[in-house]
């Protein structure tokens, strides 16, 4: 079940990348499994498309907390701009940058 799942193409995670990546320099981007299941106060999860369907549901539950969780396909466009290709999970926290982070992605502000 992964319904909760919102889809992002390789283009919108393009868009979003140079955001996601100050997130990163700042400690506002989580990266990797370990480090998205461990914290709190998240409002966005990024999932790669390459994922296990039991890791997408699981993360997916996060929906129910309010959390944004997006299964994106091409997800490297986003972990590239960070130096880190391997990463295939990564979050953000609440805040004003996850704001802008939605903001940059026409359609799908609440």
């Amino acid at each position: 079940m992964t319904s909760d799942l919102e889809l992002l193409n390789r283009e919108q995670a393009a868009a979003i990348a140079s955001l996601v990546g100050m997130g990163a320099q700042s400690g506002v981007t989580v990266m990797g499994l370990s480090g998205v299941r461990r914290t709190r106060q998240l409002q966005l999860i990024f999932l790669d498309a390459s994922i296990s369907a039991n890791t997408q549901q699981e993360l997916g539950r996060r929906a129910q907390d309010g959390v944004r969780v997006f299964r994106v396909d091409g997800i490297e466009a986003m972990t590239a701009w960070m130096g880190r290709e391997d990463v295939h999970v990564l979050a953000v926290k609440a805040g004003t940058l996850a704001d802008g982070i939605l903001g940059k992605l026409p359609g799908l502000r609440d």
